[in-house]
């Protein structure tokens, strides 16, 4: 037994649907920026520790340096 629907279409829910589906792809776009631009941010930050640690170590060194009695 099939049944047949048979439906009027409503075109201010359709225009409604359009506007939601093409919100939601305005938003998943924007979300994939913000994924990239945290992704960037982690890697900056990790580069950044990495030039902390290094000028960390040469602090140390050239206090170790100065420290020394002649």
């Amino acid at each position: 037994m099939f049944v047949k629907k048979n439906y009027v279409e409503n075109p201010a829910f359709e225009a409604f649907k359009a506007e939601v589906k093409e919100e939601l792809s305005t938003q998943k776009m924007i979300l994939q920026e913000l994924k990239q631009e945290q992704k960037e941010i982690r890697i900056n930050q990790a580069a950044m520790s990495a030039k902390k640690e290094g000028m960390s170590a040469d602090l140390k060194a050239i206090l170790s340096i100065l420290s020394r009695k002649p």
